[in-house]
């Protein structure tokens, strides 16, 4: 059993060893943000927030909406008339 133990404790740490070892060290806010230009200016960085936060909160609502709106009718479709039985000409006589 201890060796299992021991087997996924080393796995563990050299997994992180080999992370710490590659990549960039960090330490600079936004510095793997998509929008590398936009951190430069704070108001286009702002501006960018703004709009990739909008439509990332906003367009779950928007397909809701769109769904429910296209599922209204206007006027409600006429009731069906039933037919008439048919008359029984044995009951004429």
């Amino acid at each position: 059993m201890w060796s299992i133990v021991r087997a996924s404790a080393r796995k563990m740490w050299a997994a992180s060893t080999l992370a710490r070892s590659f990549g960039y060290a960090g330490g600079v806010p936004g510095n793997n943000l998509p929008w590398r230009k936009g951190m430069d200016n704070p108001m286009r960085f702002t501006l960018f927030y703004l709009i990739i936060g909008t439509v990332g909160f906003g367009a779950p609502w928007l397909v809701v909406r769109h769904q429910m709106l296209r599922n209204v009718v206007d006027e409600p479709p006429p009731p069906e008339e039933e037919p008439e039985p048919p008359k029984d000409e044995k009951k004429k006589k």
